[in-house]
């Protein structure tokens, strides 16, 4: 067994602001990277529509399937304790899995999580490779800036009380050194991320950009609001308000019909876009996949785009390294950056900038 089972436990995009960006609507085709499932699931929650969604990990379209089993299968709430986004005893993690889970799944994945019972009673969520970093990261941060610090963000009521308190409680030099440790080249690659996720960093200073982003994170929205702000520091979420759109009581009904709209393809998106019918994607979600390609790799892929979709497709892609461009072979396709810079400002997880394209 890989001492880590896949890269993410939670995807590391903000499904409000993807929402806005693809400006998605009921009846749209949306092809999406599935990674951690959080813009499949949570897309599912909040509109009626239909969803494709690739990755070339077996184990990340895994954790996909077990996460919507879990949200269908169990009450809110209890599911988001299961996947572990809240507190519960390992013990009855594990006869949920065997009672609701187990009996739903395919062979494969059955004999997967079956060999695996010590992520399903950690909750599945914990077992991947960047969550497992950051929690020690944040554990530090916990010790330097102090728990009552942290508190008090979630008890603000408005940004402007989290910035000054931000500024004045969490701010300082020694966070600023826990960063430039935690998000040196040499200890963040493959220890947080897969050494392919820097391809494109370069000469970047990514402790630099991460730590002037961190006051975005904890000021951009109402840290009671924000899960990732939330899991990131206390390895739980703290409100259950906070949690994921499709782990969010009130929209439970809505989500078990939206989801059965959900197919995960193992493949990559380029394969799924040749394979597809012209104009059969509406809506397209590259998550920051920009970073780990060549650049040539992603000019022949937004070729693609261009290719395969018709006029008024709308795709949203993240990025932290590499800056996404349309090169002059490639006709039909507009960048928004403006666009981009509004959506970030509100976004719950700030550290990628957001790019929105429009099919000509």
């Amino acid at each position: 067994m890989k001492s880590v089972l896949y890269d993410f436990g939670v995807s590391q995009e903000d499904v409000l602001s993807e929402y806005k960006a693809l400006d998605i609507k009921q009846g749209d085709n949306l092809l999406c990277i599935a990674s951690a499932g959080e813009i499949p699931l949570n897309m599912a929650a909040l509109e009626e529509l239909n969803i494709v969604a690739v990755d070339i990990s077996i184990n990340q379209l895994r954790l996909c399937r077990i996460k919507q089993f879990a949200a269908t299968a169990m009450e809110s709430l209890k599911a988001a304790a299961f996947l572990g986004f809240m507190p519960m005893p390992a013990h009855q993690r594990l006869e949920l899995f065997t009672q609701a889970i187990s009996p739903l799944l395919t062979d494969d994945d059955r004999l997967f999580w079956d060999a695996n019972t010590n992520s399903i009673e950690q909750g599945v969520i914990k077992s991947a490779r960047f969550e497992r970093y950051i929690s020690k990261v944040a554990g530090v941060g916990r010790m330097v800036i102090g728990k009552k610090n942290f508190y008090r963000l979630f008890n603000c009521n408005t940004i402007e009380e989290q910035q000054l308190l931000f500024d004045t409680r969490i701010s300082g030099i020694l966070v600023k050194v826990i960063f430039k440790v935690a998000f040196h080249p040499r200890l963040y690659k493959n220890s947080g991320v897969d050494a392919v996720a820097l391809t494109h960093s370069g000469t970047h200073n990514i402790a630099d950009f991460f730590y002037y982003r961190f006051r975005n994170f904890c000021c951009n929205t109402l840290a009671r609001n924000n899960y990732y702000l939330q899991y990131t520091f206390f390895n739980r979420v703290l409100y259950p308000e906070a949690l994921p759109e499709y782990l969010q009581p009130r929209n439970h009904a809505a989500f078990v019909k939206n989801s059965t709209k959900i197919e995960y393809r193992l493949t990559d998106i380029e394969t799924a876009l040749q394979n597809a019918d012209q104009g059969e994607f509406n809506k397209i979600h590259l998550s920051n996949i920009g970073d780990w390609m060549s650049k040539e790799a992603m000019t022949k892929l937004l070729a693609l785009i261009s290719d395969k979709t018709s006029a008024e497709a709308k795709i949203v892609m993240r990025n932290i390294h590499l800056k996404p461009e349309i090169p002059a072979s490639v006709k039909g396709l507009n960048l928004h950056y403006d666009l981009g810079r509004e959506l970030v400002k509100t976004d719950r997880y700030p550290f990628y900038t957001i790019v929105p394209l429009t099919r000509q």
